[in-house]
């Protein structure tokens, strides 16, 4: 049985009482307060494990409430998820602006709500006894322009950081109607992103989802994009945020492979990214792209270290200059990858990560570095010996 205290501040008595209902039957000690007055009033006399409190309310609302737990150092590290009706980008905003440490939208599930809490409590009581697990790092490749190579970048970056800390790396391929992550590893996985967003959010723990994982011999453990466009309907942002919240506490670093849109699931990523590389061509259309998702990331308060800029020359000449780049977008760029003539796509029809393939090409050497900024990498397996070449997904088929 739980023994954590947690504090529900609504206004609404059939929302008290629902709330209520769902946690003491989990096992945990609930207390309710009907306006941010009233709330404030008992913490001055307790301190609670957790506060779930509704943002519209008279008087105090929720984000008001959270501001002045926070400037109190008593109640400053108690978390608050905040609930409210309004979805948008704004209140999401304002929400975590006001010190609150998750956001979930009504009508909401009670077994996310479950979830969300049991998560909260479990990071709380670590720090607390200074035990806490080092969080692993999600780092998500993004592009609203496609063809760029933002799964190239993705799945190289997450082969050089499994070799480097000689462990496992999670990969997941949120490109969910067009994912090849799979193809590029030469990995034939039997489930996928799809069957695990049809399980209850309550249902899943993490040996779950690395049973759905397909192994790659670098030490990748890639969580699949659906096998069928049709499917990419089943996952949902919540099982999104659930399923990543889950590998962070089990992998020093999560590496997700986004779709070119933002979409509610992509966003759902991008919150929970320490690390953003947005990935361009050195093109007109790419540039203005970029602007456009720097912009939104401004207004959904992502701070602007989390973006790094990464170039990608997907042609040989001809391109903007770094200068020109940089001018535009107000921001230095990270990384640039030079042209690759032939060893990308060899590498992905033969279903081998550039970083393997020809570890000493121009591009591999900048995918590297790249990583080396992220995290210490030391140098790239050589490709196969002659004499034993690998057929890859393609070869097999043809």
């Amino acid at each position: 049985m739980n023994t954590a205290r947690i504090l529900v501040v609504d206004d609404s008595r059939l929302a008290q009482k629902m709330i209520r209902d769902r946690l003491e039957s989990a096992g945990y000690a609930v207390v309710t307060a009907s306006s941010g007055e009233e709330a404030l009033a008992w913490l001055q006399r307790e301190v609670p494990d957790l506060v779930i409190s509704d943002v519209v309310m008279p008087g105090i609302d929720g984000y008001e409430l959270c501001r002045r737990m926070r400037k109190q150092p008593r109640l400053a590290n108690v978390p608050v998820i905040l609930l409210t009706a309004r979805g948008g980008i704004a209140e999401k905003v304002a929400g975590f602006e006001a010190g609150a440490d998750d956001y979930l939208v009504k009508p909401f599930d009670p077994v996310e709500l479950e979830l969300r809490v049991k998560v909260l409590l479990a990071r709380s009581r670590a720090a607390a006894a200074g035990e806490q697990k080092p969080r692993g790092k999600v780092i998500s490749a993004f592009s609203l322009r496609g063809g760029v190579g933002v799964s190239t970048v993705a799945v190289n970056l997450a082969y050089a950081l499994a070799k480097a800390q000689d462990r496992p790396v999670a990969l997941a391929d949120l490109a969910l109607e067009s994912g090849h992550a799979a193809l590029m590893l030469d990995l034939r996985p039997r489930l996928s992103w799809a069957d695990l967003a049809q399980q209850e959010a309550g249902g899943l723990d993490i040996e779950i989802v690395q049973r759905a994982m397909a192994r790659h011999e670098s030490g990748i453990h890639l969580l699949a994009a659906p096998p069928s466009p049709a499917l990419a309907e089943l996952v949902n942002p919540r099982a999104v945020s659930t399923i990543l919240s889950m590998l962070v506490e089990h992998y020093a670093y999560v590496v997700v492979d986004t779709a070119s849109t933002l979409n509610e699931v992509t966003l759902a990523a991008l919150d929970l990214s320490d690390s953003i590389l947005l990935v361009l061509a050195p093109e007109l259309a790419s540039l203005k792209l970029a602007s456009v998702t720097l912009e939104v990331f401004d207004s959904l308060g992502y701070p602007a270290s989390r973006t790094l800029l990464v170039v990608n020359w997907t042609f040989p000449q001809g391109g903007l200059g770094q200068k020109h780049i940089e001018s535009a977008l107000h921001k230095s760029v990270q990384a640039t990858i030079p042209y690759e003539k032939s060893a990308v796509v060899q590498a992905i029809n033969r279903g081998i990560p550039l970083l393997q393939f020809a570890p000493s090409s121009p591009a591999a050497e900048a995918l590297l570095e790249l990583a080396r900024q992220i995290a210490p990498v030391p140098a790239a397996t050589p490709p196969s010996p002659p004499g034993s070449p690998r057929l890859g997904p393609l070869g097999r088929r043809l």
